[in-house]
């Protein structure tokens, strides 16, 4: 009896500490002249599980949040899931992310996909900008954590085919502290048609007294290359 006992116990303290919730990202993709990219996520709150839905605009030049481009939604009533939640959400704002002629990534313009789970988070990722590009990009997540807060910026290193380096970079911000995040994860990176912007979509993981919880966000910049082959 003391047995079963204990593994009742600590069947709920497993699934306490997994009690938060997953989110689900959605890429909603570029506008036609790939300024600014669109992207959504959708689950339940930390706290008390309502269904949400979010949809944001970001400036992929400046890195940030397109003004009166983010939109979101929450079910109170509990009545919807929060996929529901965030389709009533995207055809309520349809019209005003289509008026930028949004279309997703092509195939082309899928520079990195995570396929492994068991990749690091830190572990670097090479890729090119376009199948025939003379530079290979080297892109690593640097995060630091300061008690319960944490911070990371990605560092992007360009080297051409003898292996020298030629561009060396930084994305992101790390002067945001943000409480509660214990991991930071790329898990997808794309460009635009143009091949003058890039996007890494981040996975943050959220640990509180609510549990373990899955976030998502983006990081944007210019996807610089060397010019006439000079060092910068």
């Amino acid at each position: 009896m003391k047995k079963i006992i204990c593994t009742i116990l600590c069947c709920f303290t497993v699934l306490g500490a997994f009690a938060g919730d997953v989110a689900v990202f959605q890429d909603i993709g570029f506008s036609k002249d790939g300024k600014i990219y669109f992207f959504g996520e959708y689950g339940k709150t930390d706290k008390k599980f309502v269904p949400y839905g979010e949809i944001y605009g970001v400036d992929v030049a400046k890195n940030e949040y397109v003004p009166g481009l983010v939109f979101k939604s929450q079910d109170k009533s509990f009545t919807k899931s929060s996929k529901e939640v965030y389709e009533a959400l995207s055809a309520k704002h349809y019209s005003e992310i289509q008026k930028y002629d949004v279309y997703k990534p092509r195939p082309e313009d899928i520079l990195y996909i995570m396929e492994e789970e068991s990749k690091g988070a830190t572990d670097e990722i090479v890729f090119k900008s376009f199948e025939e590009s003379e530079y290979e990009y080297h892109v690593k997540l640097v995060p630091t954590f300061y008690g319960n807060k944490s911070s990371f910026y990605i560092n992007v290193e360009v080297y051409d085919k003898a292996g020298t380096l030629k561009v060396s970079y930084k994305a992101g911000t790390p002067s945001i502290k943000r409480p509660n995040v214990t991991g930071y994860k790329i898990i997808k990176i794309y460009t635009n048609a143009n091949k003058e912007g890039v996007v890494f979509v981040v996975e943050k993981t959220i640990e509180d007294e609510n549990g373990v919880s899955i976030r998502y966000m983006v990081e944007t910049t210019k996807l610089s290359e060397p010019v006439d082959g000079e060092k910068r």
